[in-house]
């Protein structure tokens, strides 16, 4: 045991280290004050370093340090790059810091954008991730409706006359799974139908929705995406409470790939979105944050969304190269959530 719980911990370890550098994908050039950024970041990073090895192994202090760690970099970003908030990177962060944090929760600054934010990303991300996270909930609220009808139900049957009732309760079950599943999956297509499914977030079903660890599909063994196409067919799942979807694709019936990178739309951002100074909280900290490098008047003429946007938003390009926007994706949400999992589970 204690062998396996090293490996583990070394795996998360070095999951966590290869994070604490995701933010600085963002260039520091490219921000609004690069120095202050750049000293910020640093700054972050080694005290993340420094937070993990104190935990000494111990995996809930862990994951408490990233968590940490990502709300320390959100306020970098409103401190000293607040002009690349809405930025396919800044967005891919904010949905990393939801799969590897479980008390992460909203609200978080600049997320998601506003629908005409400058410098927005192509694909709305927030509204990707926000669609998997509410499919989650929804589809966890459905399985314990199952779960307390059973319980309800477990002490009324009385012969085998009545074993269709377990049977319809299992059935009820498959049909919470396969929705929930469909709703977070589908969203990739359905917001982003132009980019690629996996830069606009297909891959986080498998990071939110886990099949190998106790969740949602404890009680269907032998259930399977890929056998919910007869389910999908019959069941209307806005009426189990799904209902923050439109599209509940089968696994057999998806539209066409799209083939668009991630980039941004919009024109600049050109003063602070939060003003001169931001106030948020995550679990029990509460920050506050003063923004720097900007220009004073530019701030007290800001629009509704406090930020002000030059030139026109751009057709999707296709067969683009990559830009690097998905560079926060890389390396693989799922290995770091699964080396914090098995750290947390030993």
């Amino acid at each position: 045991m204690l062998s396996k719980f090293l490996l583990a911990s070394a795996a998360t370890v070095a999951a966590l280290s290869g994070l604490a550098n995701a933010q600085t994908n963002i260039t520091e050039n490219a921000c609004a004050s690069s120095s202050e950024y750049s000293r910020c970041n640093r700054d972050v990073a080694d005290k993340w370093s420094s937070c993990v090895r104190n935990c000494h192994g111990n995996g809930n202090c862990i994951v408490n340090c990233g968590c940490e760690s990502h709300q320390k970099y959100i306020n970098c970003m409103a401190e000293s790059c607040w002009n690349q908030v809405y930025s396919c990177k800044y967005q891919l962060f904010v949905q990393q810091y939801f799969a590897i944090c479980p008390s992460a929760h909203e609200p978080i600054p600049f997320w998601p954008p506003p629908g005409n934010a400058p410098n927005r990303c192509s694909c709305d991300l927030g509204k990707v991730t926000q669609t998997t996270l509410s499919s989650r909930n929804q589809q966890i609220k459905c399985m314990r409706a199952v779960t307390d009808k059973l319980t309800a139900d477990i002490g009324n049957i009385p012969d085998l006359s009545k074993l269709n009732d377990g049977l319809n309760i299992a059935n009820r079950a498959s049909d919470c799974a396969c929705c929930g599943a469909s709703a977070s999956i589908s969203a990739s297509w359905d917001i982003c139908p132009h980019t690629q499914p996996t830069l606009a977030g297909t891959d986080m079903w498998g990071v939110f929705f886990p099949a190998d660890l106790p969740n949602l599909y404890t009680s269907l063994p032998n259930w399977a995406w890929s056998s919910c196409d007869a389910t999908l067919q019959d069941t209307n799942c806005k009426d189990l409470g799904f209902t923050d979807t439109d599209k509940f694709y089968k696994p057999g019936d998806f539209p066409n790939n799209g083939t668009s990178t991630l980039y941004e739309v919009g024109g600049t951002v050109s003063a602070p979105p939060s003003g001169t100074v931001l106030t948020w909280s995550q679990a029990s900290a509460t920050y506050t944050v003063t923004a720097t490098g900007y220009d004073q008047k530019a701030v007290a003429s800001q629009s509704d969304y406090r930020a002000t946007a030059t030139g026109s938003d751009e057709a999707f390009p296709l067969q683009t190269s990559d830009n690097g926007a998905a560079a926060v994706r890389t390396g693989g949400l799922g290995a770091v959530v699964a080396g914090i999992l098995a750290v947390a589970m030993l």
